[in-house]
């Protein structure tokens, strides 16, 4: 709202003028002062100077009016005060030219002005007021103002004029400093508005009207809803990237559940938690059996700092601590002390129990892959032999080492027998498969090979004995396959009989020649009805047969060739007692590592 000076017209001029100005919408400063008028014109800025010749006399008048101009203030000269006939056209004349140019300034003014009746209705609307709704002015003469809002705030823009047009919008009402209106333009885009609104005193104009001035909001609210959408961006992506986060630090975690070894795990476990939440102390409880202490692994900065037995005492609250439960059953608990520079969140707490979900499925597992490790490996060994048989001219070894890894334990076997006092009968298989059914498909195979061996008063050669089992196996419509190498050593006549279903060849190894390893065979167990034929090697005293299963040979990532010359390099380095060389081949051929990763079977067999 702009604000117009009248300085030195006379009393009637300056009512006649304050009623026009008030019309419009103007504020008005009045004074026949020249001093008051020069200290106005240096505080206040003006749109417009009304200079008149009563009051300041012509000096005062040519002050006023340079400092007006000085600053760019525009100066409008009011007629002198004559005395004659002329002077009330003459000050018709000037009220004429006065209101013209207010009338310039009402439709040249920036923001939107809106002159309405007592019903509301328009009866003037400047040019920028058209511009805002998209319309002509003759489209909005004698239209309701409150049609062109949306109806929520027609509603209070109707409101605000009942209560400007009765004297009632005090200064504590809310409206008073002007509010927001949606304006409908002709397009339908977006209009946006402050109003302002203001009564005319009827006694000037001789009916009431109110003034509306109405500033574009439009870019601001723009501006609004484009910051507003910003702000729902970023917060989606921060939440889309903590989510992201949440799952990259479930997976980190994940990774560690991975063993199904126990021993393992619990460290692992341990040691991640404590990475996940960067906690001063993580831990891990399993609860024991009843009257047995619990397991309890700590960690701390990347290291396990405890293991095994009661947790260390610590304050009640330091720890956070959230449950590992199968089936609605404790199995123990995981527990963290947060880091003194951090606080423990809400979502810190749904992660742990996240994790502790997680964590308990795989200690879990971890325990019925032992379980399961413990009944393979008691099964498999209450199916071998439990002592070697005393043949005339040969001595025996054995060696056999189940697989450490819970999910690698196979159906490796051996077996030895006597055939009659100087013959003996050596089998080793090894079933396809690992863990019980691989090791009770192994018992039922060393049975029946055994049975089928000792049949026809022991006299079938090994060819006669695979054929037989491979028939067997046929029939039975198994779905197992497996390797067989049946072996049988005559010291009174210095032979050897064998016959072999795909299993690694046995080595034969002497002092006095390279070692060599005894070739030929047919196919493997349960696949095809083969006859499978005898193979035949003299043997000497002092000379040695290894027999082995493919654990002792193979590596992950090596050829199966590189391992059979490792092996045979390992004999020719080691003693030539059957014992001594067992222990000397599984210390050179498998690390401790490896013992993981397969079973380990060796029958050694010394010509005497």
């Amino acid at each position: 709202m702009s604000e117009v000076l009248v300085a030195g017209a006379r009393p009637e001029q300056a009512r006649a003028i304050a009623a026009a100005l008030d019309a419009l919408g103007h504020r008005i400063a009045i004074t026949a002062s020249r001093a008051e008028a020069l200290e106005l014109l240096g505080e206040r800025a003006f749109a417009l100077t009304l200079l008149g010749g009563h009051g300041p006399g012509p000096d005062g008048l040519r002050d006023l009016e340079a400092a007006a101009r000085k600053r760019g203030v525009t100066v409008v000269l009011l007629p002198p005060a004559d005395r004659g006939e002329g002077v009330g056209d003459a000050d018709r004349l000037a009220l004429m030219r006065s209101e013209a140019l207010l009338r310039g300034a009402f439709e040249a003014a920036p923001i939107g002005k809106t002159v309405l009746d007592d019903a509301w209705r328009i009866v003037r609307a400047n040019r920028a007021f058209t511009l805002l709704v998209e319309r002509e002015p003759e489209e909005l003469l004698g239209l309701e103002i409150t049609r062109l809002a949306r109806p929520r705030d027609g509603s209070r823009l109707a409101g605000a004029l009942g209560r400007v047009a009765g004297g009632d919008l005090g200064p504590d009402d809310p409206d008073r400093s002007g509010f927001d209106v949606h304006l409908r333009s002709r397009s339908g885009s977006e209009v946006w508005a402050c109003a302002y609104l203001s009564s005319i005193d009827p006694t000037e104009v001789g009916e009431p009207l109110l003034m509306i001035q109405w500033v574009d909001l439009t870019p601001r609210r723009h501006a609004d809803q484009a910051r507003a959408a910003l702000q729902v961006e970023h917060t989606a992506r921060a939440q889309a990237e903590a989510r992201v986060e949440r799952l990259n630090k479930r997976q980190r975690f994940a990774d560690a559940l991975e063993t199904t070894s126990l021993s393992e795990l619990l460290p692992e476990l341990a040691l991640r938690l404590a990475e996940q939440f960067q906690a001063q102390l993580a831990e891990v409880r399993i609860d024991g059996p009843e009257h047995e202490r619990a397991t309890v692994v700590r960690a701390s900065e990347r290291r396990i700092v405890s293991g095994g037995g009661d947790s260390v005492a610590l304050p009640a609250g330091a720890w956070q601590e959230m449950p590992l439960a199968i089936d609605g059953s404790a199995i123990g608990a995981l527990r963290l002390v947060p880091s003194a520079e951090g606080s423990f969140a809400d979502a810190d707490r749904s992660l742990l129990g996240d994790l502790a979900d997680r964590a308990a499925l795989a200690i879990r597992r971890a325990q019925l892959h032992e379980q399961e490790h413990r009944i393979a490996d008691t099964l498999q060994r209450s199916l071998l032999p439990t002592r070697l048989p005393d043949v005339t001219g040969l001595v025996l070894a054995s060696h056999y080492d189940p697989a450490e890894d819970v999910g690698e334990v196979g159906g490796d076997w051996y077996d030895v027998f006597e055939l009659g006092s100087a013959r003996v009968g050596i089998v080793l298989g090894d079933v396809a498969g690992k863990g019980i059914p691989a090791a009770s498909t192994m018992g039922d195979l060393r049975s029946v090979t055994r049975a089928f061996a000792l049949g026809d008063a022991q006299s079938r050669g090994p060819g006669n004995v695979l054929t037989r089992l491979n028939r067997h196996q046929l029939a039975r419509g198994a779905e197992e396959m497996f390797t067989v190498l049946y072996a049988v050593i005559d010291t009174a006549r210095g032979t050897l009989a064998w016959a072999n279903a795909g299993h690694p060849p046995p080595l034969l190894h002497s002092r006095s020649r390279p070692g060599r390893y005894l070739e030929g065979g047919d196919g493997l167990i349960g696949i095809d009805d083969i006859d499978y034929g005898d193979l035949r090697e003299p043997v000497a005293a002092g000379e040695t047969l290894i027999f082995y299963t493919d654990g002792l040979v193979e590596r992950r990532g090596e050829s199966l060739d590189a391992g059979l010359e490792r092996l045979a390099r390992t004999v020719a380095a080691g003693p030539d007692h059957p014992q001594e060389l067992c222990r000397h081949i599984v210390g050179a051929m498998v690390p401790t590592g490896r013992r993981a990763h397969d079973d380990v079977t060796i029958v050694v067999a010394r010509i005497s």
